[in-house]
C-alpha cells in the first residue's frame, strides 16, 4: 500500500522537476551531476512501469480489516475501512482493532520518518 500521497513515481517527478529546476542554474560539474541525476531517475521510472509490486503486510492487514480483496487497490480497501469504521462496523470491538491501526500507523512511520519510531523506542525503553 503506497505510504501517502504522492506515490513512488509522485516522488521521483518531484524530485526530477526540482532537478531540472535547479540544473539550469548550475554549471560545469554541479550541473553534470545534477543531470546524471535526472537521468537515473528517468531510468528508475521506466523500470517501475514495468514493476510489479508484491502486496505488503499492511497491504493484507488492511485488506484483512475492510474485508476487501487481496491484492486490490490500496485506496479502496483503506476507504472501506474507514467507512465500516464510520458507520459502526467495529463499535464494541475497537480495543480489538487498535493494535493492527497502531501497527499500520508505524509502518507508514517507518517509510516516512523512521528517525521518529527510533527516539520514540529509546525514549520510551524499548
Amino acid at each position: 500500500m503506497p505510504h501517502d500521497a504522492p506515490d513512488i513515481n509522485g516522488l521521483l517527478a518531484s524530485v526530477g522537476d526540482f532537478l531540472r529546476d535547479i540544473s539550469q542554474r548550475l554549471d560545469g560539474r554541479d550541473r553534470y551531476h545534477a543531470l546524471c541525476c535526472i537521468y537515473l531517475l528517468e531510468i528508475v521510472e521506466r523500470e517501475l512501469n514495468e514493476w510489479h509490486r508484491e502486496p505488503t503486510t499492511d497491504d493484507k492487514r488492511i485488506n484483512r480489516l475492510a474485508g476487501t480483496a487481496p491484492g486490490g487497490e490500496s485506496t479502496v480497501a483503506m476507504s472501506s475501512l474507514c467507512e465500516a469504521i464510520r458507520g459502526g462496523a467495529f463499535d464494541g470491538r475497537l480495543d480489538s482493532l487498535l493494535p493492527d491501526l497502531l501497527a499500520h500507523v508505524e509502518d507508514k512511520v517507518r517509510v516516512s520518518r523512521p528517525d521518529v519510531l527510533a527516539t520514540a523506542a529509546i525514549e520510551g525503553g524499548n
